[in-house]
Order: structure tokens, then sequence, then C-alpha cells
């Protein structure tokens, strides 16, 4: 029983229509004596509870062109299911939470993730690539607090506005470790400043902070991504830096950052964050499976092009571009 999604709305003449959601348009063109038919088969969809063969019966001048027409509304994503017998039973957040994160750990094993674990851990990291991995978590780090504060305008609780205020404080002033560490190399404050991030790391902010603004689900489902520990990494990447004469106020910063995550639980934000959903329908849990899989994919790819571009000596370090 296809049903247009609330957010639809239709504007008929005498022979074009045209259907909105959001940014998206749908717009079909149909005969004069068809205007009837084609008004009523939008005003059934409008109210659901119809099935295809209904819908036909209801509009006899278009019956043959209402399958092809539904095919095409539920590809752009106008159509929801309306029957409640066929509707899938709702997914609590704690259920949902479990499931990403067997994703996550399927889709970063698939996609071979720990290429920059690898590195410090074979001696195969370079000053260079040591001191860019710092340069695009300390962007990242920095920009957190904008990409987490417009989620508190959807908070649907006390308890969750609570959770959202706890940990933008706690976030708050973390890229100061990380620039301590830059400056331990030899960046001056202009340089750390206009330093411009990978595409992969800003693909990851810019998702990150559309999933705040546009998809609440994902957003709190991708949060343990960029806070859950790696003590294997921070500890390879100490001994990685001791190992090329690095000074320790390069890498002590970075350990003292990850130990303030571990110290807040960090981790745990998407778990807390999700237990507050009770009733979630299927729809929004392959949405939010879909982005935290394509959040996990980015960050795969972001280690293999800091190991890439930093490798080059020819290559700015850090990335301004005059």
């Amino acid at each position: 029983m296809p049903k247009f999604r609330g957010i639809v709305t239709s504007q008929l003449t005498d022979s074009d229509a045209v259907l909105s959601a959001g940014g998206r348009q749908c717009a079909f063109r149909f005969a004069p004596d068809e205007a009837t038919d084609v008004a009523r088969l939008i005003g059934d969809l409008h109210v659901g509870g119809l099935t295809p063969e209904e819908l036909a019966t209801r509009s006899p001048r278009i019956a043959d062109k209402i399958p092809p027409l539904l095919a095409d509304f539920n590809v752009l994503r106008l159509l929801i299911e309306s029957d409640p017998r066929r509707a899938a039973v709702a997914t609590n957040g704690a259920q949902l939470y479990r499931d990403i994160r067997r994703i996550a750990d399927r889709t970063a094993a698939r996609s071979a993730r720990s290429a920059f674990l690898r590195a410090p851990v074979e001696q195969r990291a370079t000053r260079r690539q040591l001191i860019g991995y710092a340069l695009e978590y300390y962007w990242i780090v920095r920009a957190a607090p904008g990409l987490i504060g417009p989620a508190l305008g959807w908070a649907a609780s006390p308890a969750e506005r609570t959770l959202l205020q706890d940990f933008l404080k706690s976030e708050l002033g973390h890229d100061r470790f990380l620039e301590a560490s830059l400056k331990a190399v030899g960046l001056g404050d202009a340089e750390i400043e206009q330093h411009q991030p990978l595409p992969a790391t800003f693909s990851l902010a810019a998702a990150l902070g559309v999933h705040a603004r546009q998809h609440p689900l994902s957003f709190k489902a991708s949060l343990f991504l960029f806070e859950h520990a790696q003590p294997a990494f921070i500890d390879a990447f100490d001994a990685r830096c001791v190992a090329l004469g690095m000074p320790e106020a390069f890498y002590r910063p970075l350990r003292a950052h990850a130990d303030l995550n571990d110290t807040y639980r960090h981790e745990d934000i998407s778990r807390q964050l999700m237990a507050l959903d009770t009733a979630i329908d299927p729809e929004a849990c392959t949405v939010t499976k879909r982005n935290v899989s394509l959040m996990v994919e980015t960050l795969v790819r972001q280690e293999h092009t800091i190991l890439a571009y930093y490798a080059d000596d020819s290559a700015p370090l850090p990335r301004i571009f005059h």
C-alpha cells in the first residue's frame, strides 16, 4: 500500500504534475483528459491505504501508467509502505547500536583498515607521515565542537540534551593538545591555522556535520567511530616517534588526548544516545547502517591517503595553497 512521505508536496495543472520532497523534484506530463485521474491518484497516494490494484481501479484512464509511475516514485524515495500488516517491527536504539558495531567491524575488516597502524608497527612510517597524521587529526578535533553543536537543536528529551551538552563541553579545548604537538615539530600558529585538510578528512567532518543537522540517528550512530580507544595504535605511534628521534612534546599530547577520551568514556556516547530511542522504523535503520558503513570506508580511505600524500617529500607540509 504505497503512500507519499510526509514531506512530499504536489502541484498540478491541466497537463503537468510536480512532486517535491526537500531538494528533490519529480515532474511528469499527462493528457488533459487524464487530469482528473492523475489528481485522484496523487490524492490517494497522499492518504495511503490502497494497493496498486485499487489505485488503478480508482483511476482507470491511467491504470496502465500507474505501475511505472509508482516504480519511479519509489526510486526517488517519495513513497513509504502504509499497510500496518506489512510494516516491519520497529527496532530499539540499543539493538540498532549493536547491529551497527558489527557492521562497522565487518566493513573495516573487508577494507583492511589498519594501514596506519601497520606503518609504525613495521617501522615504515616516516616523520612526515606522523606529522601529517597529527595535522589531519588536529583539523577534525578543532572542527568537532562546531559539528556537534547543531545537534542540540533536535534533542528530543532532557536526557538526550544533557548527554549532548556534556559531550560538547568535554570536546572543547581538545585542539590545544594537538596544537602543542604541532608546534613541537616547528609549525607556527599561522601554518597550523591555514592547513587545508586532505579530501578524505574534509569528507569525514562534512558527513558528520550534515548528519548533525539532517539525520540525527546517523549522527548519534557515527560518533563512536571518532572516539573509540586505540591503545595499540597510540603505543606504536609513540614507539615510532622515539625511533625517529622526534621530540616527546610532539607525541605526548596525542596520548594525553586519547587518555582524556578514555577518561570521559567518549566511546560510549553513541550507545548512550541511541539507548534513548525506543522505536526506530526499518527505513531509518537501513539509512543509518548505510551512513555508518560509508563513514567507516571513508576512515579507511583517509588512512591510505595520509600515508600516500605525506610520503611525498615534494608535497606541502602543512597543506597551504596560495
